[in-house]
């Protein structure tokens, strides 16, 4: 019986040791990690963003053309946003991603919508593109699934940047608390 009993022992305390190392490697990994953005869920979408990035200018490709993107005014800035939608519980999701249904701006009621990128000029540029994916079309978006892609914008300098207002199938606000406080 002393025998059995020294086996559960050594048993017991392999498996604590295991699950103790787990649990540090946990936390450690979690705990070095720089937040990179915010996410918020509705009922039926998650959307997570990335912080506001501020550029001088967006190089993308649309339709096999490099467009270029620049502030409107020597006031105003270009910001991108790495955006994912993702369906947590739908079957499908019609989804549409225009000028209506997003915005970024802050919580006193400054909205700007993204720029649509079929409406920049395609240009002849030995630039490399620096946003792309570009999120903008109609998407059915099932179940278990998600979209990602960037969201350009043209706003003004000095904005607070503190929220991406998603407006499409249902309202989700996506803080940027981490990203404020920097």
């Amino acid at each position: 019986m002393g025998l059995l009993k020294e086996i559960r022992v050594k048993k017991f305390s392999i498996i604590s040791l295991l699950l103790l190392l787990t649990t540090i490697l946990f936390v450690v990994t979690a705990c070095g990690d720089e937040p990179t953005g915010s996410s918020a869920q509705g009922r039926n979408l998650e959307v997570y963003s990335d912080f506001p990035n501020i550029v001088e200018q967006a190089v993308f490709e649309l339709d096999g053309k490099t467009r270029l993107l620049e502030p409107s005014a020597s006031n105003r800035e270009i910001v991108v946003v790495n955006t994912k939608i993702t369906n947590r519980t739908t079957t499908v999701i019609p989804i549409v991603v225009d000028t209506e249904s997003v915005m970024l701006g802050d919580r006193r009621g400054k909205k700007y919508p993204p720029i649509n990128p079929y409406n920049v000029e395609s240009v002849d540029l030995e630039e490399p593109v620096n946003v792309s994916p570009i999120l903008w079309d109609t998407f059915e978006l099932a179940r278990g699934y998600q979209i990602e892609g960037f969201l350009i914008f043209d706003v003004p300098k000095g904005l607070l940047l503190g929220t991406l207002f998603w407006d499409e199938v249902e309202y989700i606000p996506v803080d940027f608390v981490d990203y404020l406080e920097n």
